[in-house]
């Protein structure tokens, strides 16, 4: 074999072990979509008023599909919740486990002329349900809704990992006997069985694919 030929053939080698080493990320390094979190549960210190439930503000009833961008119908007692006689105080929602969520989709009360939906919030997190912290770019007022039909408004952040959100609704938009929402959908991934791989296991799995490559080649050659 001549030294071009030796060269070549080195070079397509090379060239062989970075296209196996890249297919195997590409592969094998899961692509994990943020989706709604289903396992939601909520309580609060605000009652209920007008025989709503504050379950059917985190099972999806009242939108058009279970999505995180879908319309949601007018409010009635049946799809959203109002507080009993109190127009501010804490809703905690239990996530179901820990997750790490980038953003939550909020569909605020909309009968009427919107004033029992909530204005003024503080939105928090947590890891354990007992220690709060208040969410980094998170909201600070949830825009009125006047009519059904409406898509949520959809807030974005820095991902947290957390067990635990609360709002801490301040105001409303004028009612003065209710405050309430309609629905509010978490985006994120469940921790533990969709784990990420770290980049640095990725690229330990990546550099042992090639080691072993190279070593079966130095194999043949010494045949």
């Amino acid at each position: 074999m001549s030294p071009g030929q030796t060269k070549r053939k080195k070079s397509l080698t090379r060239h062989g072990v970075f296209v196996l080493v890249v297919f195997f990320l590409l592969t094998f390094t899961p692509t994990v979509l943020a989706d709604r979190i289903t396992t939601v549960t909520a309580t609060t210190n605000m009652g209920s008023g007008f025989g709503t439930n504050l379950h059917n503000t985190v099972n999806g009833v009242g939108l058009s599909i279970l999505s995180l961008t879908a319309t949601h119908a007018g409010t009635t007692p049946s799809n959203s919740w109002v507080s009993q006689l109190i127009l501010s105080g804490e809703i905690t929602f239990n996530l179901g486990g820990q997750f790490s969520v980038d953003s939550f989709s909020f569909w605020n009360h909309n009968s009427g002329n919107g004033s029992t939906g909530i204005q003024n919030v503080q939105v928090l997190f947590s890891t354990n349900g007992v220690d709060f912290t208040l969410l980094p770019g998170g909201p600070s007022v949830f825009a009125q809704a006047i009519g059904g039909n409406l898509p949520p408004q959809i807030f974005s952040f820095t991902a947290v990992n957390a067990t635990h959100f609360r709002f801490i609704v301040l105001s409303n938009y004028g009612d003065i006997f209710h405050s309430g929402f309609a629905e509010v959908g978490f985006n994120g991934v469940t921790h533990g069985d969709h784990a990420i791989p770290e980049p640095t296991t990725m690229l330990l799995f990546g550099t042992g694919l090639a080691g072993i490559a190279a070593k079966m080649r130095r194999r043949r050659q010494a045949k």
